[in-house]
């Protein structure tokens, strides 16, 4: 009996063992597994960025073409037109991706740069701000915060800046009362350029013309802006002020008919991978379209 549970207990031990180790290999085999998982899917968020460049060359073309030939920039051209499901291939040709992506004129918005100069709160710009976001159904006590923040991005008397520079309006995330509910409504109307960057009155919406122009209320920006998106496109700065047929009316800020300042936003999706990315692009007449800075 004694040898029998001996040898009973050698194989419960064996069994043991045995079961151990296969405990032990699927363990192992689960890692690797996971770890190759793991890697594929980070060569995958990386092709899907490098392929968000042919983006970019995508909007430079499209920009480059329309300064090419068309005098105005309006918001009925082929680069207004957002881009879905575009295939793209990988740069050994094995796999394909899709890109959606679409282009923004800056220059329909209104410019936060002008809040303020030399660290000092711009009191004119302070109420244009007010009357847009009024005009959006947002609470125009955003327009102090907006613009104090703006003011301490300055250096005023050249100290430094008490606050890093903004590049853009998703840069106001986290400022007081300002969520990202607020970032996506504000991002269609606002952006951040260089302080006398004009308007271009053939892309700005009805809001930020009638709070960027004093005297032009909301009805007559939203008659006028009909006519205009049915094809009669202001040709120049005079023909526009020539068709308020408003006496009294001097806008404050720089207008114009073209556009030179245009953010991109766009995405890969390669199998289960998704990048990302957002860019601002300078068009430097017909011969350049620059990257100002680019996220993602």
């Amino acid at each position: 009996m004694t040898r029998d549970r001996q040898k009973g207990m050698a194989v419960v031990g064996a069994l043991i063992v045995v079961a151990a180790a296969s405990v032990a290999t699927a363990s192992i085999m689960e890692r690797q597994s996971f770890l190759a998982d793991t890697l594929m899917g980070e060569r995958d968020r990386v092709q899907a960025r490098w392929l968000l460049r042919g983006g970019l060359d995508w909007a430079r073309f499209i920009l480059l073409n329309d300064a090419r030939i068309n005098a105005l920039t309006v918001n009925h051209a082929i680069w207004a037109q957002p881009i879905a499901g575009l295939e793209v291939t990988t740069p050994d040709r094995k796999r394909s991706a899709t890109f959606s992506g679409m282009i923004e004129d800056e220059q329909a918005k209104y410019n936060l740069a002008r809040l303020a100069a030399g660290g000092m709160v711009r009191p004119a710009e302070l109420a244009t701000l007010q009357n847009l976001l009024t005009s959006l159904g947002m609470p125009a006590s955003l327009a102090p915060v907006i613009a104090q923040r703006v003011a301490e991005s300055q250096s005023p008397h050249g100290r430094p800046a008490s606050a890093v520079a903004l590049r853009s309006v998703d840069d106001l995330l986290g400022v007081e009362h300002i969520g990202q509910d607020t970032i996506s409504t504000l991002s269609a109307y606002l952006t951040v350029l260089p302080p006398e960057t004009p308007l271009n009155v053939n892309t700005a919406s009805a809001e930020v013309l009638s709070a960027a122009i004093p005297g032009l209320d909301l009805p007559t920006a939203r008659a006028l802006l009909q006519q205009r998106d049915k094809g009669l496109w202001f040709t120049s700065r005079g023909d526009f002020l020539n068709r308020l047929n408003q006496t009294g009316i001097a806008p404050v800020i720089p207008l114009d008919v073209r556009s030179e300042w245009f953010r991109l936003t766009g995405e890969v999706q390669l199998d289960h991978a998704r990048a990302a990315m957002a860019a601002l692009l300078q068009r430097r007449g017909n011969t350049a379209a620059e990257v100002r800075w680019m996220r993602g």
